[in-house]
């Protein structure tokens, strides 16, 4: 199973945001949205061997299975409506939910930050890839189909995070800084190659 990690540093924690402004009252959330679009979505369907964790500012994580992933259109709006229900879900749970709470199929939510979501994701791919405009070039790396590439959104690392990272192998994309989404495409496109 392929999954991405996408770092949300200024989005909303809250579903008091309008859908007709993702960019603003959302904190960038319409990042998080494309990032989810290039994960998931093909020309006619989508990927189902996939997972993207969205990190809300290190305290939310939003994730998305794509084997149970329904109503899951290719804009902007409508995957903000579902990430909205899943934080109205985690709104209304209690303070201390240890767990995740399913919030439409495929999507689930949880009180966690990155730590716990490395830690967890450790026991689970055969390798955790951070994405890095200084890291070595992606085409001449040994890459499992079972990864986890983590990328930021529109923001730098933080330090925290870079310590946190600083164990894992850092891949380039290419000689230009990529958005968000484009760099899922092109990872996508580089492991489809190689599949068998």
């Amino acid at each position: 199973m392929r999954v991405f990690i996408v770092l949300g540093h200024t989005a909303a924690l809250t579903p008091d945001f309008t859908l007709n402004d993702l960019p603003g009252s959302a904190g960038r959330l319409d990042i998080l949205c494309r990032c989810v679009t290039a994960a998931f979505c093909l020309s006619h369907g989508i990927r189902r061997q996939i997972n993207v964790y969205l990190v809300l500012q290190d305290r939310i994580t939003i994730r998305l299975d794509g084997r149970y992933l329904r109503h899951l259109n290719p804009d902007e709006r409508s995957t903000g409506a579902l990430l909205q229900k899943a934080l109205q879900k985690i709104q209304q749970a209690a303070p201390d939910l240890p767990d995740e709470l399913r919030s439409t199929p495929g999507i689930f939510v949880s009180r966690r930050g990155l730590a716990q979501l490395l830690a967890q994701l450790r026991r689970q791919v055969e390798q955790i890839i951070w994405l890095h405009e200084g890291g070595r070039d992606l085409r001449s790396a040994e890459l499992d189909q079972s990864s986890a590439f983590v990328l930021s959104d529109h923001r730098d690392f933080s330090p925290e995070e870079e310590t946190l990272l600083g164990e894992f192998a850092r891949l380039s994309l290419g000689p230009q800084i990529l958005h968000a989404d484009h760099c899922i495409t092109v990872v996508h496109n580089e492991l489809d190659r190689r599949e068998p």
